[in-house]
């Protein structure tokens, strides 16, 4: 029904009808782009008359009392100093930071504390997690291979975490939110560089996505990522049709689809982080070089079995090379010479397939072409045109004097001049093998006779074979053969360069392709069905000065000044309303990455609009904007309700209290790891295992995640999900979660050792160990009933059986870090957490 009257309001039209080859839907009727999001920032006067004392507390109240309702009383200090610690930085506050603020009664003590969080490097961590949830971050590509661009690429990312440090790095040093969003777009194109490749990182917003064999699908994702990351629309809805709802027609999508349509990934990629320590630099250097050494062997060692098989028939494969591998041509040729179909064929078709620029097989190619008829009659003539150089670079000579010394009769006569060609030299072929194979130099062989040799199989130097860019190279001829893909120690590389100290950390750069390229609209999404091109250029809706043809390259750094431009209204907007709900757990708006048509009217419109803009005019900080809301007197609220304001407003949509939001998972497990004293404080680095054992010290934030087999603990505590940009986490109450804390060994570890914290051994009694305990928890000194209920706890323990005093664990280590299970995706049991 209420699509219906969607459907009704929005003018009942015809979604079959089409335009220009574009279906026309109704997303782009007035109404639509009348919308409050596509509308320029409204500076609305601050409210006066409320008492307060700060524009954000004047818009609220405003609110409130236009609703009938009154703010809740403040928050005690000790609510208040917890609140802001797990909001900017994720951590609890330890029980010194606490007592410290309790005895500050200076006028300025709360703003010491936010000024202090603000300042702390955790703060990049726990909001960096927040923009890496937009991001869709992971570690893997969610695919069981490299996807279109490369199949002998290992299902793990080896440094995404490089980007994820530039993140936090970015954060930490509040750069300006316009610069970020730029630099992860176009880092390549901002001054400095070439000068300082460690912002190259940045790029990596766009590479550490899902991978697509279709690469139209990638692009889709990447459009899909920026635009609902960065612009909080879903634009990858009209990649098929103009947008249902939201004024976004087809063209605007292939406008952006041109853009991500002309970058590619390099094949060597800039390193932006090298190890410090020599000896480990050496190691890993060394075990480089092994699994190098394995490559070429495993590239020769193929060669040598393809060789055995094309000069079983050499003319009979170069006659079937010309024509399409899965063609009746190619087909009837195989079956003819007796030569092996199927994937055999496939893979020597692909590789020996004729270049018409070739000196050696360029003649076969052009001759291919050519009318038998001809070549009977004016075969002296045709030989003479095609042999003939138009590019400067001359056909070998050895395939000139086997051509004039034939008088074809047909295709097949020229395709057995070739093989009769290679045939004699095979003895060359096999003695250049085993020199190259063997790391000798080869001898006695002319060039013109090595330039033929090379054609089908070629032959490098080995010591030339010193980079993992360059085996991947060679290896690349053999994609068509999947028997190939096992041979080469890709996965053991990519599993060295994502472990090991000693390797350099490398951005997942992008880079503009040599010749940038305009996308045509495809009808309802097919590649099959172009119609009219369309300019790289930004989105109507987002345009109110109007837009231009991008011609700077890709058009990526157009794009990023497009969206940060300030008549954008939309960025700002979107920002603004993320911070808002990470410290009030809801935004203005509840869906941060749409707040197009379909979303829901801001809770306070004018609030938004007023911060976005504040935002904007005091440089982009991110800092200055939560200052600027824990500051307020509507973040230091108490969460005590009120029945009749419940009545009035059940969701706290006008904050007539503090609401009371869950931690997710990073907090939580953060939390577990500081109470033991123990956390590791480095900041940065290599991403490591926090599900499994062996557990580390580490951060959340600096755990694995795998896309397509996301931990079963991560799930159950609502991390979001990889596949796409997720601003928003679903927080569920499910008994998974309350199980994880009455029988985890993780759980169980740190409780342990938060009783052998050395203030909880030292107390007492019992009731000063329970203190001591509480205090460490909570950073509070417990009630009399608490007191009482952790002593009866404790009387029952002394007549039960308390069990083991060690815990068994299960045994990974023989099993390689990050690589799946046998099962994959199956939860695996946990061990003690952090085992001294």
């Amino acid at each position: 029904i209420a699509t219906l009257e969607t459907w009704v309001k929005m003018g009942a039209p015809d979604p079959r009808v089409e335009t220009n080859g574009a279906i026309r839907l109704s997303g782009m009727n007035d109404k639509a782009k009348a919308h409050w999001l596509y509308q320029p920032l409204k500076v609305p006067p601050v409210p006066t008359g409320t008492g307060a004392t700060n524009a954000i507390d004047a818009f609220v109240r405003t609110k409130l009392a236009a609703s009938g309702l009154k703010p809740s009383a403040p928050a005690d200090r000790q609510t208040l100093i917890r609140r802001a610690y797990f909001d900017l930085i994720g951590l609890p506050p330890t029980v010194e930071e606490v007592r410290a603020f309790l005895a500050d009664k200076s006028p300025n003590a709360w703003e010491k504390v936010v000024d202090g969080l603000l300042a702390s490097p955790h703060y990049g961590e726990r909001w960096g997690r927040h923009w890496l949830d937009s991001a869709r971050y992971s570690d893997t590509t969610g695919v069981l291979n490299g996807g279109a661009k490369n199949r002998f690429a290992d299902f793990r990312y080896a440094n995404a975490w490089t980007y994820r440090d530039w993140v936090v790095s970015a954060l930490n040093a509040d750069m300006p939110y316009d610069r970020f969003l730029t630099a992860q777009l176009a880092a390549d194109k901002l001054p400095g560089a070439e000068k300082d490749p460690k912002q190259l990182a940045a790029l990596g917003f766009l590479t550490v996505g899902k991978r697509f064999q279709d690469n139209n699908d990638q692009i889709d994702e990447r459009i899909d990522t920026v635009t609902k990351a960065m612009l909080g629309v879903t634009v990858s809805c009209a990649r098929c049709h103009d947008h249902p709802f939201d004024p976004i027609p087809t063209a605007d999508y292939y406008s952006l689809h041109g853009v991500f349509a002309s970058i590619d990934e390099p094949e060597s990629l800039p390193v932006v982080a090298s190890a410090t320590d020599p000896e480990q630099k050496a190691d890993y250097q060394k075990q480089l070089d092994r699994l190098l050494a394995r490559g070429k062997e495993a590239y020769f060692g193929y060669i040598s079995q393809q060789q055995d098989v094309f000069f079983q028939n050499p003319g009979g494969w170069l006659a079937a090379a010309c024509f399409n591998p899965r063609s009746k041509e190619a087909a009837d040729i195989l079956e003819k010479n007796d030569l092996p179909t199927a994937l055999t064929s496939r893979y020597m078709l692909g590789a020996i397939r004729p270049n018409p620029m070739s000196p050696v097989l360029g003649p076969l190619a052009k001759l291919s072409r050519t009318p038998e008829a001809m070549l009977t009659r004016n075969w002296r003539m045709v030989l003479q045109r095609t042999l003939a150089s138009r590019d400067g670079t001359p056909v070998n000579p050895l395939v000139v004097r086997e051509l004039q010394s034939i008088q074809p009769k047909n295709f097949e006569d020229i395709a057995n001049a070739y093989g009769r060609l290679f045939l004699r030299l095979k003895p060359k072929a096999e003695e250049a093998l085993d020199a190259r194979r063997n790391g000798r130099a080869v001898t006695g062989i002319d060039a013109a006779t090595y330039q033929v040799l090379e054609v089908p199989f070629p032959l490098p130097d080995p010591a030339r074979i010193d980079s993992v860019e360059r085996l991947r190279e060679l290896a690349s001829r053999f994609q068509a053969d999947p028997r190939a893909i096992g041979r080469f120690p890709f996965n053991e590389i990519n599993q060295l360069d994502l472990t090991h100290p000693g390797a350099p950390g490398l951005a997942m750069a992008v880079e503009d392709i040599d010749v940038p390229r305009d996308s045509r609209i495809l009808v309802r999404g097919d590649r099959g069905k172009p119609t009219e091109l369309v300019p790289r250029r930004f989105l109507e809706c987002a345009s109110p000065g109007g837009r231009t043809a991008w011609t700077e390259g890709s058009g990526r750094l157009e794009l990023a000044k497009a969206i940060v431009a300030p008549n954008n209204p939309l960025t700002a907007r979107v920002l603004v309303n993320r911070v808002w709900m990470g410290h009030f757990g809801q935004g203005f708006v509840r869906t941060p990455d749409d707040l197009g048509v379909q979303s829901e009217r801001p809770s306070h419109p004018e609030l938004l609009d007023w911060l976005a803009f504040k935002f904007q005019q005091e440089g982009w900080s991110l800092k200055k904007l939560h200052k600027r809301i824990l500051m307020t007197e509507t973040y230091k609220q108490s969460a005590e309700t009120n029945p009749a304001f419940e009545i009035k407003d059940p969701q706290n949509r006008m904050l007539w209290r503090a609401s009371l939001h869950r931690l997710d998972f990073e907090s939580i497990r953060d939390s577990m790891v500081a109470l033991t004293g123990k956390m590791d404080p480095a900041i940065g680095g290599r991403p490591v295992n926090i599900t499994d054992e062996p557990y580390v010290y580490r951060r959340s934030i600096y755990g694995y995640i795998d896309r397509l087999f996301l931990s079963d603990l991560l799930t159950q505590f609502d991390v979001s999900n990889p596949t796409a940009a997720n601003s928003g986490r679903i927080s569920t109450i499910v008994p998974q979660q309350a199980l994880f804390f009455l029988n985890s060994p993780m759980a169980i570890d740190v409780a342990r050792q938060v009783t052998a914290r050395p203030e909880v051994e030292k107390a007492r009694t019992e009731a000063e160990k329970i203190r001591e305990i509480y205090l460490i928890l909570f950073q509070r000194s417990p009630k009399l009933e608490e007191v009482a209920l952790g002593q009866e706890f404790l009387a029952g323990c002394k007549t039960t059986d308390t069990g083991p005093s060690a815990l068994p664990t299960q045994n990974n280590s023989q099993r390689p870090l990050f690589q799946r299970p046998a099962m994959a995706g199956l939860a695996l049991p946990l061990a003690p957490l952090l085992p001294e």
